[in-house]
């Protein structure tokens, strides 16, 4: 007969062995958290900012371990996190990820020097894969779920291509539009969605909308076979119903009729992840084709940012600064921008008083809107995702660029073809014509951002107020809002409840215009709030020894504001 200590210690070294085996997978709530954690650490650790491949891996490893002792990663992910950061070419200039498929359909990854040594094995394919780590470069269906050309044009989109439906989307449709960018549905994944390559078919098909308005009326992103009842097919037709937001992409251009046939067809047709939809239309090729250069403005000025190359896939945001071109003050009305494809936004700045010379005639890479130099969100002008935009001031309003001082070019582009882009960007400003009746000058209300005060793992909303206190009106152009990298939502209203502005976007904010002016009465105020995050959803504020801790007031990215900054006059 067994004793019933030899029984206990069986009992005790199998159930150590069943939680040894344990794999990230196993428990139901290991892939919403994987895509989290790696989500954070794409914010916490910018694979682009790392020239040492070690020091990259250490920053992942340090966020892992942050999460899985604040209970919201399992261990074996922690594990498997890590690896995904080391399996990647993160801090290793010119190397590329290549899937190698075999002739039986197995693929493997593996980081080589560079694309022509990605060899294929015999009777087998090889291509370059599509992210920086091999844990998600390859896709199910290895190189023939994607293509390696090398021609000036993205795939033409038809039911004889070789390319499955949903990749085409994932391409043509996410890629080109920038809906998967870092700001928007990438990494910090506005709206609890992600729509880069891996993660987007899990975060829309049979996923419930998480908009309130939409979440009430049941709606699905995409409900299989029925387009018309898909909220993605919604929000891009812009067929919305009152609280259910803004048609997208809510930043550059709108989806080509082509295109939105395409996404319908596809969700018509049952919204496969892999397959080809006869049904699909034919979509024309999209052809890289740099800008030309603009004629200068008559009696103005045209300034030209002539950026990096990014390569296929990239994404970079960094700001350029050059001198007022003017020897004396100098009154604009109009701004017109034309930019080479491949732009999320760009944007122009001045220098704050407190920073009198900043770094002149270079690319400040992740000087994200110019922050470090200027006043972040009091923008002079700027324009979205256009090859050609043009910002002019109501009449009789101008801006007047001071002599002595500095232009700060921000510019965000991401890759989403199959051959180096470059940033550049031509801005031409051109003279007031006369003397203007109001000269535009900038707000930035500081009520409430240097009191921040966030715990670990924890959200709050920061609540402020704008006082006209100048005792004359104040005739507003625009207004926006200011936050950093944890601010999930800024809102402003009237003093009588009327909303006067909502952004999502901490990143690139939006700008409303107001023409005839939005007119605040001396004693009237502006009430705001932004809503912050230190750890629930965007990485946990630490300290100097890597610790969890309050989130609170900063200059940089890394810290918060809540600033509500607008363009006014008041003569």
């Amino acid at each position: 007969m067994r004793s019933p200590t030899r029984l206990l210690a069986i009992s005790l070294l199998l159930g150590l062995a069943r939680l040894a085996a344990a794999a990230c997978g196993d428990h139901p709530l290991d892939a919403a958290e994987m895509t989290a954690a790696r989500a954070a650490g794409d914010l916490a650790c910018p694979c682009v900012e790392y020239a040492d491949h070690a020091a990259y891996v250490g920053c992942v490893a340090t966020e892992a371990a942050q999460r899985t002792a604040a209970h919201v990663l399992h261990p074996q992910c922690k594990r498997a996190l890590v690896k995904c950061a080391a399996r990647s070419t993160c801090g290793k200039f010119g190397l590329v990820t290549c899937c190698r498929t075999t002739a039986a359909g197995v693929t493997k990854c593996r980081v080589t020097r560079d694309a022509a040594h990605c060899t294929r094995p015999r009777h087998g394919s090889a291509c370059v894969g599509r992210t920086a780590s091999c844990c998600d470069a390859c896709g199910a269906g290895g190189c023939s779920s994607h293509t390696t050309t090398t021609t000036t044009t993205l795939p033409v989109s038809c039911a004889s291509a070789a390319e499955d439906t949903f990749d085409t989307i994932q391409q043509r449709i996410f890629g080109y539009h920038g809906c998967a960018v870092s700001s928007c549905h990438g990494p910090l994944a506005q709206g609890n969605l992600d729509l880069r390559d891996g993660a987007a078919y899990g975060s829309l098909v049979g996923v419930p909308a998480v908009n309130p308005v939409a979440a009430r009326a049941g709606k699905l992103r995409v409900a299989p076979g029925n387009a018309a009842a898909s909220f993605l097919s919604q929000k891009l037709h812009g067929t919305l119903a009152t609280g259910e937001g803004a048609r997208m992409p809510y930043v550059g251009t709108s989806l080509t009729p082509a295109e939105l046939a395409f996404v319908d067809a596809w969700i018509t047709a049952g919204a496969a992840q892999t397959g080809i939809v006869p049904q699909v239309p034919c979509l024309p090729p999209l052809e890289y084709v740099p800008a030309e250069a603009p004629a200068p403005p008559a009696g103005g000025y045209q300034m030209v940012l002539d950026g990096p190359w990014l390569q296929p896939g990239q994404e970079q945001e960094g700001c350029f600064w050059i001198p007022v071109p003017s020897s004396t003050d100098f009154y604009t009305g109009k701004w017109e921008f034309v930019l080479n494809p491949g732009t999320h936004h760009f944007a122009v700045y001045t220098n704050r008083d407190d920073v009198p010379s900043p770094p002149e005639g270079q690319w400040l890479l992740n000087d994200f809107g110019c922050y470090r130099e200027a006043n972040y969100g009091a923008t002079l002008s700027g324009t979205p995702q256009a090859p050609y935009y043009v910002d002019a001031y109501p009449a009789g309003v101008a801006r007047v660029l001071r002599a002595g001082r500095f232009i700060g070019l921000n510019a965000h582009y991401h890759n989403g073809f199959d051959v180096p882009i470059q940033i550049k960007v031509w801005t031409n400003i051109y003279p007031y014509p006369g003397t203007p009746q109001h000269v535009a000058q900038t707000l930035t209300s500081l009520d409430t951002t240097f009191t921040i005060d966030v715990a670990p793992f924890t959200q709050k909303a920061q609540h402020g107020r704008f006082v006209n206190d100048l005792g004359k009106p104040m005739s507003f152009v625009n207004l926006s809002g200011h936050m950093h990298k944890r601010g999930l939502r800024f809102t402003a209203w009237r003093s009588n409840g009327a909303k006067l502005y909502e952004n999502f976007d901490w990143a690139h904010p939006l700008v409303v215009l107001y023409d005839p002016p939005l007119v605040l009465a001396p004693g009237d105020w502006i009430d705001y709030e932004c809503l912050h995050d230190n750890g629930v959803t965007r990485p946990v504020k630490l300290d100097a020894f890597g610790k969890p801790t309050h989130l609170r007031f900063g200059v940089t990215t890394d810290d918060e504001m809540c600033i509500l900054p607008g363009v006014y006059y008041t003569d």
